[in-house]
């Protein structure tokens, strides 16, 4: 999939929308040879584009008790019977591992290189982009243009940010303010 351009991977997206809404279906209603014939025909890289796409449809601030309030059954089709001590109260983002790269850090030259004027097209890490929106409303950048240059839409920008400074006041930092790194004028 890393060697489509951005417009192939969204066209592969859009035409394999019908496939992942047919997969949350056949999982919620359907069997496990439902499942399977679904997922027998797609190729690798399709099942590897449609895992993105199902994982787009999920909120990562959703509580897994709320994501998975749907399943009343166990692996044998028996019924459960639901309990707060059964069922975690941690978000989807909770349950996510670190991934582990070969490159350690975080490019900060990067950062500021996809930030410049002439920086768009600047392959950033996640760490990298959550940075790069960090920096740009610290330096009281308006939204279009770090989304321009981070390839990102406004909207994406802006749960990044909220979620930057949710992430600071639960660890007990200081919440980052926007346009606190801008030059006196």
């Amino acid at each position: 999939m890393s060697k489509l351009t951005a417009e192939q991977r969204g066209d592969m997206a859009e035409a394999l929308l019908p496939e992942a809404a047919g997969l949350v279906v056949d999982v919620h209603e359907g069997s496990a040879e439902d499942i399977q014939t679904r997922l027998a025909g797609l190729s690798r890289h399709e099942l590897e584009a449609m895992a993105v796409l199902l994982a787009a449809l999920v909120d990562p601030e959703r509580g897994i008790r709320d994501a998975l309030a749907w399943v009343d059954f166990d692996e044998n089709g028996n019924r459960l019977y639901p309990s707060d001590l059964t069922r975690s109260t941690k978000a989807v983002r909770d349950l996510a591992p670190a991934l582990r790269r070969q490159t350690a850090g975080v490019d900060v030259v990067a950062v500021h290189r996809a930030l410049a004027v002439t920086g768009q097209g600047v392959a950033l890490t996640a760490a990298e982009r959550r940075l790069a929106v960090e920096v740009g409303y610290r330096r009281g950048m308006a939204k279009k243009v770090i989304a321009d240059r981070l390839g990102m839409s406004e909207d994406a920008v802006d749960r990044s940010w909220d979620r930057i400074k949710a992430r600071a006041r639960l660890a007990g930092e200081r919440v980052p303010v926007r346009g606190e790194l801008a030059p006196a004028a």
